[in-house]
């Protein structure tokens, strides 16, 4: 897929042009003769990170160009047209100058595009691996990636559906701890809710009760005196051993009806007394049924004032007044309602949890049964490629064992080899020989390289330890 590779001005090479051919090419050469060099210009153009210091000494810019020819994978395609690219011809040239200025210009077919976008093609049209990268794959979450990759789409798959159920666990557990941390307590500030509402229920309330029972204890306290004053009052009106208002103002009406008879200007003067004297009566009676109603009563004081003492005591609690007291009543009974849909909202939530938990479960069982397939295979092609690589002997085995809770499963993995016949299985990462770990890393390499939709591979120096070093570029037809 890589036809062309294009230097000019970059480190110690002032202009080269590199030909390749479809299949396999190898380049060698002493150290210092710029195979790095080469590797490195090729990952500038598929978005690597650039620097003034490439530049060659004495030039302005760098300028490198990569042609790619053949049949592009669909992923490939897809982006670029997305990207308002066209596809005339089965030709991508990429070209990419940096300036001592700073300037940084990335091209695809002549149209200019950000260097984010240059990263995201080049991933899809080259792969770099090198002698540097058996650290990384000596690590258990590297050789999970791995084995995952090499069981493929349904592997995959499954991987995503438990990161997506850890996910969901991870959020429903964070919703619950915050529901408990904001109830905390609640049950107790449920039963002193309950205790509040039954005891202003218990109260049986009613709206200007006090006001009506303070009037009625004042009338209470000082029934006698108004018993007595009432009744004087009485008398003095009415009469009894001696004359009184009425009497006095009865015998005026009298008088004045003989004047009447005599002078019509006293009449007036009588229909005035005369209305007097009836409305007296009138208020004579009603004085004399307000006395004889007057009464004094202990036993109703004192329920009075054993009811005014609860209701004030109920206003030192819940409010001034009993309007006060039965606002927040109904304050305590919206309150409790809250709780109990709160109650209801934690029962749902942990509802969620147990079920997402048994759904992760599930999905984990599976991609372990999966994952342990693939391990199976995976073991059996290595240890064919190992074969190849002049390690008759060797047994290669991916050992998959029960891990924690994670977004990746609960699986762990390590890669176990025995270099000879006879000798235990250990993992990679206990080889002693460094000709031996490079052989497997290039039977992994190997293997996990044929998964890839990626057309061009370059080794670089992975075969460090099996003889001389080279620079291995594959390109797959």
């Amino acid at each position: 897929m890589l036809k062309e590779l294009y230097v000019e001005n970059f480190g110690l090479i002032e202009q080269s042009t590199i030909h390749f051919l479809p299949g396999f090419n190898v380049l060698t050469g002493e150290t210092g003769a710029g195979k790095s060099l080469i590797v490195d210009a090729l990952g500038l153009i598929i978005g690597g990170r650039g620097s003034q210091d490439f530049i060659r000494s004495g030039a302005d810019k760098l300028v490198l160009q990569g042609t790619f020819e053949g049949s592009f994978s669909q992923d490939l395609k897809n982006l670029l047209l997305e990207a308002g690219f066209s596809w005339e011809d089965d030709t991508l040239i990429i070209m990419r100058e940096l300036a001592r200025s700073g300037k940084n210009t990335c091209r695809i077919n002549c149209r200019t595009v950000p260097l984010s976008f240059m990263k995201e093609v080049g991933k899809k049209l080259v792969n770099i691996h090198g002698q540097h990268e058996h650290v990384s794959l000596l690590e258990e979450e590297t050789q999970l990636l791995l084995l995952d990759h090499y069981g493929g789409q349904e592997v995959l798959s499954w991987k995503e559906k438990a990161g997506a159920a850890y996910a969901r666990i991870k959020d429903l557990r964070r919703q619950k701890e915050k529901w408990q941390a904001k109830t905390a307590g609640a049950a107790q500030k449920e039963d002193d809710l309950k205790f509040l509402m039954a005891e202003i229920e218990q109260a049986d309330l009613t709206l200007g009760e006090d006001e009506q029972l303070e009037k009625e204890r004042k009338m209470l306290q000082h029934s006698e005196k108004i018993s007595m004053d009432s009744k004087m009052a009485y008398e003095k009106l009415y009469g009894g051993r001696e004359k009184g208002a009425g009497d006095l103002i009865n015998e005026s009406v009298q008088l004045f009806q003989e004047i009447a008879l005599l002078d019509e200007q006293a009449a007036g003067i009588f229909e005035k007394l005369n209305d007097l004297n009836f409305t007296l009566e009138d208020l004579v009676r009603e004085i004399a049924d307000y006395a004889g109603n007057v009464y004094s009563n202990p036993e109703r004081l004192d329920e009075i004032e054993l009811r005014l003492l609860l209701i004030n005591k109920l206003k030192k609690k819940y409010g001034a007044t009993i309007q006060d007291i039965l606002t927040y009543y109904r304050e305590a009974e919206e309150e409790l309602a809250a709780l109990a849909e709160e109650e209801t909202d934690f029962k749902e939530i942990d509802a969620s949890l147990h079920q997402a938990e048994e759904s992760y479960q599930h999905i984990c069982s599976h991609l372990s049964q999966l994952r342990h397939e693939a391990g199976q295979a995976l073991s059996q092609a290595v240890t064919e490629e190992l074969h190849q690589l002049h390690m008759k002997s060797a047994q290669f085995s991916v050992f998959v064992t029960e891990a924690d809770d994670g977004r990746t499963g609960k699986d762990k993995v390590a890669f176990l080899v025995s270099p000879n016949v006879g000798e235990e299985m250990k993992p990679v990462i206990k080889i002693a020989s460094g000709g031996e770990l490079s052989r497997i890393m290039l039977g992994l390499k190997v293997i996990l390289s044929q998964l890839d939709q990626i057309p061009t591979l370059i080794f670089d120096e992975i075969d460090s330890g099996l003889g001389e070093k080279q620079f291995i570029m594959w390109r797959k037809s």
